[in-house]
C-alpha cells in the first residue's frame, strides 16, 4: 500500500523556515525578495522528499530574459492527473512598524500598453491574475492564488482580526503558532474584495497558513480522494469558499468562477515540456514568454514510500 508523505509537517516546517529567514533578513537590513524565497522554497522541499514521496522540477527563466508576472505550480501523482495554481508572490514589508505588502495595487508597464492598444482601462496586477486564460487553451484555467512570504513584522492581532469565522488552528492538532504564517495565502477573489489591495495592509482580506491548502484538518473535513491534487484541490476551494464568507450574499461570485478545483489530465504545455529535461529550455523559454510567466513547477507526488 502506497505511504504518502506527511505534506502538512513539510509545509508547516517550510513556512517556520521563510519566517526565520525573512526575520533575520530584515533585522540585518538585507534584501529577501520572493524569487529568491521561492526557489529556496522548492529547494528545500525536494531535498527533503527526495526519495521519499515527492519529486519537485522547477525552471525559471535567464535573467536577461525576464519578463514574467507569475509563477505556475502543477500539484499532481504518478497517473498524471494534477491541478495547477497561478501564483502570485508578496513579501511582507515592515517599515516602522508599519507591516505592508507592497504593490498589492499593481500595474504593470507592459498591462498599461496593452490597455494603450486595446483602448481600454489598465487593469492592475489582481484583475490580470484572477481573469488570465490561455489564449490557446482558454478551458483550462489554473486557479489565482496570492502566496504571502511574512516575518515576525507581522502583527497578527490585527492581520488575522478577519478570521472570527474560521476556527482552523484549533484542528490540526497543534497549538496556533506565529511561524505558521510564515507563508500565507489567500485568493485572488479576496484581493479583489478588498479594493483591489489598494491599501497594501494583511488585515484588509483574509488569508490562511499556506499548509492548509494540504491539511484537510484544517477545514473539519477532508476529500474522499487524499492524493496530492486532490488535497490541494479541496484546500484551494475551502480558501475561496472562505474568501466569500458564511454571511456574504454575493454568492454569484464563487458561482460564476471560470476555473475548477477539480484534478484534470488535462495537462498544461509546460508540464511536459518541463519533463523532457534540459533539451527543451528555448521552447520553455517561448511557452513562458506565450503565458507571461517567470517561473513554473511541478509538484509531483510519486510511489515511493515515505518513512
Amino acid at each position: 500500500m502506497k505511504t504518502l508523505p506527511n505534506y502538512c509537517r513539510s509545509f508547516r516546517q517550510e513556512a517556520h523556515q521563510v519566517w526565520r529567514d525573512m526575520s533575520e533578513a530584515e533585522g540585518f537590513d538585507l534584501p529577501r525578495n520572493e524569487e529568491t524565497t521561492t526557489e529556496d522554497l522548492l529547494l528545500n522541499l525536494a531535498r527533503k522528499h527526495k526519495g521519499r514521496g515527492l519529486d519537485i522540477k522547477a525552471y525559471t527563466k535567464p535573467q536577461e530574459g525576464k519578463t514574467g508576472a507569475d509563477w505556475a505550480f502543477w500539484f499532481t501523482n504518478g497517473s498524471w492527473k494534477g491541478i495547477g495554481a497561478r501564483i502570485q508572490a508578496k513579501r511582507l514589508f515592515n517599515e516602522n512598524g508599519n507591516p505592508r505588502y507592497k504593490s498589492l495595487y499593481h500595474r504593470s508597464d507592459s498591462q498599461q500598453k496593452a490597455s494603450e492598444l486595446a483602448g481600454s482601462p489598465t487593469p492592475n496586477q489582481c484583475e490580470t491574475l484572477l481573469n488570465y486564460r490561455d489564449p490557446l487553451d482558454p478551458h483550462n484555467k489554473m486557479v489565482p492564488l496570492y502566496v504571502f512570504y511574512n516575518s515576525d513584522g507581522l502583527k497578527l492581532h490585527s492581520a488575522l482580526s478577519s478570521h472570527t469565522q474560521l476556527s482552523w488552528w484549533n484542528l490540526c492538532g497543534f497549538p496556533f503558532f506565529s511561524p505558521d504564517w510564515g507563508i500565507s495565502a489567500a485568493s485572488a477573489l479576496a484581493i479583489k474584495k478588498a479594493d483591489w489591495g489598494r491599501d497594501n495592509k494583511p488585515g484588509q482580506f483574509p488569508m490562511i497558513p499556506w499548509h492548509c491548502l494540504v491539511c484537510g484538518c484544517c477545514w473539519g473535513d477532508r476529500p474522499a480522494d487524499s492524493s496530492l491534487p486532490s488535497l490541494v484541490g479541496h484546500g484551494l476551494r475551502q480558501l475561496y469558499s472562505y474568501s466569500i464568507g458564511d454571511d456574504d450574499r454575493d454568492l454569484s461570485a464563487f458561482a460564476e468562477l471560470d476555473f475548477s478545483f477539480e484534478p484534470t489530465k488535462n495537462t498544461p504545455k509546460w508540464v511536459g515540456l518541463l519533463r523532457e529535461g534540459s533539451d527543451t529550455e528555448g521552447r520553455l523559454d517561448e511557452e513562458m514568454d506565450r503565458l507571461n510567466l517567470k517561473g513554473i513547477a511541478i509538484i509531483e507526488e510519486t510511489e515511493a514510500r515515505d518513512e
